[in-house]
């Protein structure tokens, strides 16, 4: 019974996002429900014939072949009371073509094209950020609804409510045709929201906002997995693409350095460079690699951060770390986002070049900037240059200014840890 139950789970991870893209082309978004109702059938009855037959010896044929069933049946029960996908519905509706429909949208260069749309429609830009993520862990990565709570550290009727409204956002929608892969001429801006989100999804896990897990790994192994279905495709992968699947490799070869016994961050001039995993690290490289081999008129925003962690995963240790060449990175990157937080990278990368006051000066006018006015972020980063100038008052006094302004508890350790450290190298 244990066998069968983690062959079961492992199954719906692997296939139920398939299943839904195919059956949502099939259905229509308007019907996403019923796609997820079949899919639910299928999984239950492999379950109960599993129990009593054994599992058979290709499990995903099987569930596919379920998934086919229980769609010519639901499609026969609804046809008089439902409207399914616009160009299908002709076919869909004639007992003569209904089989063979079914069974042309699931051949397996079909449900790839269905899952690249899925991609598109879940990051369009009117789903709104606090919906999207569950969004695209159930319909693209094939998380159910318990872990999908479970991941993101909320109750399972918050995540049922948001995935209702979403569903029904996209009620007014055709799949077939409004996410249909974009023209070429509107693929590039379309791939910009993409590759955002994806990169987001990445970072909710590497970078999690939940207290109680400071990473989730699975979050970053999904958003990987997912670029690397948009790389497959090479009518529509570009280089960002190419750049952001190595940059997503680069910082996930730190994972087992980032945190403590604790379960809480490590700042990189800490973190033991022997726990950097090579294999991730190589194919950052080869990536990147092929990335630039591409010819543009003006690099983008992850080929440049692309280039920011490799100098940093390629240093022996902290301070060799090419610190001329990543401000020079941050540059590029200032120019293509206009981000004050690159900005405050740079600044923190002037200052270990041993320009210590130029990087003061910047951050001071930073302050200023609209978006930074009532951060603490620029106070944390003015009182680490301050440290490592050995101005141990000004660091103290602009430190606890930086504590009162907002951060962690947590953040607020890690900076005063930082400053004394620097400090202490002055002594």
């Amino acid at each position: 019974m244990a066998d069968l139950q983690i062959t079961i789970t492992k199954l719906y991870k692997t296939e139920s996002a398939k299943l839904l893209a195919v059956l949502t082309r099939i259905f229509g978004t308007h019907n996403l429900e019923l796609a997820e109702d079949v899919i639910q059938e299928a999984f239950s009855k492999a379950l109960t014939h599993w129990e009593e037959n054994g599992i058979p010896n290709n499990p995903s044929a099987w569930i596919i072949q379920i998934a086919k069933n229980q769609a010519i049946d639901a499609i026969r029960v609804n046809k008089t009371k439902l409207k399914f996908s616009d160009d299908l519905s002709r076919h869909l509706e004639s007992e003569w073509s209904l089989g063979i429909t079914i069974e042309h949208e699931f051949q397996e260069d079909k449900i790839k094209d269905d899952q690249l749309r899925m991609i598109f429609m879940c990051c369009q830009h009117n789903i709104s950020p606090k919906n999207r993520i569950p969004f695209i862990l159930k319909t693209l990565c094939g998380f159910s609804i318990p872990a999908i709570a479970r991941a993101m550290i909320l109750p399972e009727d918050t995540i049922k409510k948001r995935l209702f409204r979403t569903r029904q956002q996209l009620k007014e929608e055709t799949f077939e045709t409004a996410f249909t892969i974009p023209e070429p001429d509107q693929l590039i801006h379309a791939l910009d929201t993409v590759h955002t989100i994806l990169y987001l999804l990445f970072n909710e896990g590497f970078h999690s906002s939940e207290k109680q897990h400071a990473i989730n790994i699975e979050f970053c192994q999904e958003a990987i997995a997912l670029v690397n279905l948009l790389i497959n495709e090479p009518t529509i992968a570009n280089q960002e693409t190419l750049a952001l699947f190595a940059l997503m490799h680069f910082h996930i070869a730190r994972v087992n350095s980032r945190i403590d016994k604790d379960g809480f961050n490590i700042p990189i001039d800490l973190q033991d460079r022997t726990l950097w995993q090579k294999d991730y690290i190589n194919t950052a490289n080869r990536f990147l690699a092929i990335a630039q081999s591409i010819s543009t008129h003006h690099p983008g925003r992850f080929i440049t951060e692309a280039l920011i962690a490799k100098e940093h995963c390629q240093a022996i240790d902290f301070e060799k770390t090419n610190w001329e060449m990543i401000v020079e990175y941050y540059q590029t990157l200032i120019e293509i986002t206009e981000s004050p937080i690159a900005e405050l990278n740079q600044a923190i990368a002037i200052g270990y070049t041993g320009e210590i006051t130029l990087a003061i000066e910047k951050i001071e006018k930073l302050q200023q900037h609209k978006a930074l006015k009532n951060s603490h972020m620029p106070l944390a980063v003015l009182a680490h240059l301050n440290a490592k100038a050995g101005n141990q008052q000004q660091a103290y006094t602009i430190a606890n200014k930086a504590k009162e302004m907002g951060g962690t508890p947590r953040e607020h350790q890690l900076m005063m840890q930082q400053i004394e450290r620097l400090l202490n190298k002055h002594q």
